[in-house]
């Protein structure tokens, strides 16, 4: 290395270390509205990852509503999907929500049942919804399937 590099480091390394022993407290503009503009978006990100957990606690809800309705009705039917949507429709956060129910279905399916479920019968039941990370400006950054689950058994008997 030619010496003039040598000198420049030595000088550098000396400021940094007179820098560092300081007491003062130094700080330009520019760095204060940096560090207070990043602190604002993580604190952004961060209440949007709180919405993304509530709306994971209203899909549970919503499974767990289910569940209780696919118990007493012994299977899927009108009553069925007209509470889902309601449940849907309280839902904030979350698109594109969709419900699956995998159980073993009596045949012949009995009159009013669109899927009859027999007493005793285990079934279980998955809800997913999408929800979209991005902070204050929705910019939709990060997509997140979120998924309940919920399982129960039939408390209906079919002839």
């Amino acid at each position: 290395m030619s010496e003039k590099v040598v000198v420049h480091i030595h000088t550098f390394l000396q400021k940094a270390r007179r820098t560092m022993k300081s007491e003062r407290g130094e700080a330009n503009y520019f760095s204060t509205v940096f560090f207070i503009f990043i602190a604002v978006v993580l604190l952004a990100f961060i209440i949007d990852l709180f919405g993304i957990i509530s709306t994971k606690q209203e899909l549970d809800h919503a499974a767990d509503q289910m569940v209780k309705q696919i118990q007493l009705s012994g299977g899927i039917n009108s009553e069925t999907d007209s509470l889902f949507e309601f449940l849907c429709s309280e839902i904030e956060g979350s698109e594109n929500i969709t419900y699956s129910i995998d159980a073993t279905y009596k045949s012949p399916t009995p009159a009013g049942m669109s899927r009859a479920i027999q007493l005793g019968t285990p079934f279980y039941i998955t809800i997913e919804g999408e929800a979209k990370l991005g902070g204050f400006w929705n910019l939709d950054l990060v997509n997140i399937t979120v998924v309940a689950r919920g399982s129960g058994v039939s408390e209906h008997y079919w002839k």
